[in-house]
């Protein structure tokens, strides 16, 4: 969830699944060394909030660690089995699923929203499935709207609420021209899917992705899952709980490990899931994202399905919601991925996430 910014000629060796490659140890305990300092740059100290960060080669784990606290009441330490609310990385996988019922002809990228609801507003017909994926609807962001009308992050909220505010709102300009970066297309496009299939979206992602790619993940809204962080405002050197019941989903809302995001990335080098219409549809009509990602230094990042595209060909997000703050990056050959998350907010994940990204690509 939140916004994209505060939200961003080798000789080849087929792994067997769950088996590392050896050559990815061939610089031994050197690369392994060098991601410890990366963690221990972004995170000083074992005493408070932390991160935990993890590579994948080829669908491998080659390298994961945490650091700090997962839970600052009970003292229980992040490791690399800790889980944690991937946020806005979640829109991945909502993309994702668009695609799979793209590809079996269940639905169309330019059909239009309105399609898809009971009682459709007269704008949503010049919404097309293809604006909300790639952020070019105008509609507003679910978040400010429930604001508007007195909903705090502290109040109870679901997708019946985000949903209704979002119909009962206008598009800010004329779909499908400029990119404007909103938690309401995904919250949507998980409406369609479900009103498409008659499955539940949670339920969905699981039996079309979790289970055949025997990921250990779920998409469960303000749950505390098994070995769950919590998420802490930090204020003068103090931290704070911080948690909302908001239930909305297809935005965010995937509680996984950063371990399991890397193994998942390896779809984008196999299609597995999806195969060649999938991984196509995820760059394909990508829009340029303007001004956003400047301050990052990348002048020209395009947004696909649920993911970035910059020029180099790496793919990229990030994730914002409570305190939860992850960067999923995957190589220009989509040979090896990276996921950081931290349950605080962090100097920059995203810094250290492309540090990792060198270290196990050089």
């Amino acid at each position: 969830m939140a916004s994209l910014c505060a939200a961003f000629g080798a000789v080849i060796v087929v792994a067997l699944p769950g088996v590392v490659d050896p050559r990815a140890h061939a610089a031994g305990d050197d690369r392994e060394k060098r991601s410890a300092a990366v963690l221990q740059e972004l995170v000083p100290s074992a005493d408070g909030p932390g991160c935990a960060a993890a590579v994948g080669r080829r669908g491998d784990v080659v390298w994961e660690a945490g650091k700090g606290k997962a839970d600052l009441v009970t003292g229980r330490a992040i490791t690399s089995k800790t889980v944690f609310d991937m946020a806005s990385n979640s829109k991945q996988f909502t993309a994702d699923a668009v695609l799979l019922l793209v590809g079996r002809h269940r639905l169309a990228l330019n059909d239009p929203l309105s399609d898809f609801l009971d009682n459709p507003p007269a704008w949503t017909r010049n919404v097309t499935l293809g604006d909300l994926m790639r952020h070019t609807s105008g509609i507003p962001d679910y978040q400010d709207l429930l604001e508007a009308k007195g909903i705090k992050l502290t109040d109870p909220a679901g997708q019946k609420e985000a949903i209704a505010a979002i119909l009962a709102s206008q598009p800010e300009g004329p779909p499908g021209t400029r990119f404007s970066y909103s938690n309401s297309n995904y919250v949507l496009l998980a409406h369609v899917v479900e009103k498409v299939t008659g499955t539940p979206f949670p339920t969905f992602l699981q039996q079309e992705f979790f289970t055949p790619l025997h990921l250990r993940m779920t998409l469960a809204p303000a749950v505390d899952v098994p070995g769950k962080a919590k998420s802490y405002d930090e204020k003068d050197g103090s931290f704070t709980l911080n948690s909302s019941p908001w239930k909305q989903y297809g935005d965010g809302s995937i509680q996984t490990t950063p371990g399991e995001m890397v193994r998942w990335a390896d779809n984008y080098r196999t299609g597995r899931i999806g195969g060649t219409a999938l991984l196509t549809g995820v760059t394909e009509g990508a829009v340029s994202v303007g001004d956003v990602l400047r301050q990052r230094g990348i002048e020209d990042g395009r947004y696909g399905a649920g993911i970035l595209l910059l020029p180099d060909n790496s793919l990229v997000h990030r994730g914002d919601w409570e305190q939860f703050h992850s960067t999923f990056k995957v190589s220009p050959d989509r040979n090896t991925a990276v996921t950081v998350v931290c349950n605080v907010d962090s100097p920059d994940n995203f810094r250290a996430a492309n540090q990792l990204l060198d270290i196990w690509t050089k």
